[in-house]
């Protein structure tokens, strides 16, 4: 349920990252979103399209009023942001609803949506907010957000729920007890670290484990499910005490995913039919370093008046200091 960035398996960065070797060039606009279907309560998926959505990442899937939703972050450099679409023909198309607004404007650097829905019937939101659109010059904890919804495309946001570092892709699940659970991906380190709370709005650091963008869900027996990508494809957790340890179902729920896939979403569909959703890359295509920035000269090197400096934003392009390398290795040569 996010769009971290497919960071080590797919993208590289505080947003949408994944814990493989791809290229750090590799950006949203290279996503594809995948879905596919399991009869067996998640256990074991077959695709049904390989191709379900292009230019778009970090997929989170949700009943809302009748209707099966995908968040998600449109790859495309004059559209970045939360978008969502309908899920159509049993998941194996979409029709796309537009961005949605968060207090009434689209926030080009929100990204990772997670979504719930409400006991009162509402959407409730939680996210990311990175550094997208501006260089990063001096990267702050990570913050984690939510906001409700009564439409689904526009929210109110409630504030900061969850703070730490090197983190994205938040996912949250309720607990047959009510109280929620929270996963987070922390990237470099390849870890889920998990967050607990009794009302959803305050969330307090729990327990560690290895692993990649997490996706919390409830299996048919009541028990919290977590799935994340791993070198073999999606691993299967389960666990009997309320996420306190975890016990290994399955090692690879799909077979044939692209290498590099990463960041899974389950919808139920039914007691035992659930909808997966997952990302995978382009081959051969790149981002540009400054393919979201709103100033396209951000990144000249020092040196110039008037100009910021510092990284590429993160989870795209490329470190201009390595370029600057390169070029003297060659003058020198």
């Amino acid at each position: 349920m996010k769009y971290l960035f497919v960071v080590s398996m797919i993208i590289i960065s505080q947003i949408h990252a994944f814990q493989a070797k791809a290229s750090n060039m590799s950006g949203p606009n290279c996503h594809l979103v995948h879905s596919a279907l399991s009869a067996d309560d998640g256990r074991t998926f077959k695709h049904i399209n390989k191709k379900l959505m292009s230019s778009a990442s970090v997929p989170d899937a949700v009943k809302f009023k009748g209707k099966n939703l995908v968040y998600y972050v449109n790859g495309d450099f004059d559209k970045h942001s939360i978008h969502v679409a309908e899920i159509t023909n049993n998941g194996q198309a979409i029709k796309d609803l537009g961005p949605i607004k968060l207090n009434g404007q689209i926030i080009k650097d929100a990204v990772d949506p997670d979504l719930l829905v409400t006991e009162d019937d509402k959407l409730r939101l939680f996210y990311y907010v990175g550094l997208f659109t501006k260089p990063v010059t001096n990267p702050k904890p990570n913050k984690f957000y939510s906001a409700t919804s009564s439409d689904g495309l526009n929210f109110s946001i409630e504030g900061v729920v969850a703070s730490l570092d090197d983190a994205t892709d938040p996912s949250v699940t309720i607990l047959k007890n009510g109280t929620y659970l929270m996963a987070i991906a922390r990237n470099k380190e390849n870890k889920i670290q998990f967050f607990r709370s009794n009302d959803g709005y305050n969330f307090k650091k729990s327990n560690i484990i290895k692993g990649g963008i997490p996706e919390l869900s409830v299996n048919s027996r009541g028990q919290p499910n977590l799935l994340f990508q791993d070198q073999g494809g999606f691993i299967l957790k389960s666990s009997d005490n309320d996420g306190k340890t975890w016990k290994t179902v399955k090692q690879s729920v799909i077979a044939g995913v692209p290498k590099g896939s990463a960041s899974p979403s389950l919808l139920r569909i039914n007691e035992n039919e659930v909808l997966m959703l997952y990302v995978s890359a382009k081959k051969g295509c790149t981002t540009p370093p400054t393919a979201y920035l709103e100033d396209k000269n951000a990144l000249k090197l020092k040196g110039h008046k008037n100009q910021a400096t510092g990284e590429p934003p993160l989870g795209h392009g490329v470190n201009p200091d390595k370029k600057k390398k390169k070029k003297k290795k060659k003058k020198d040569n």
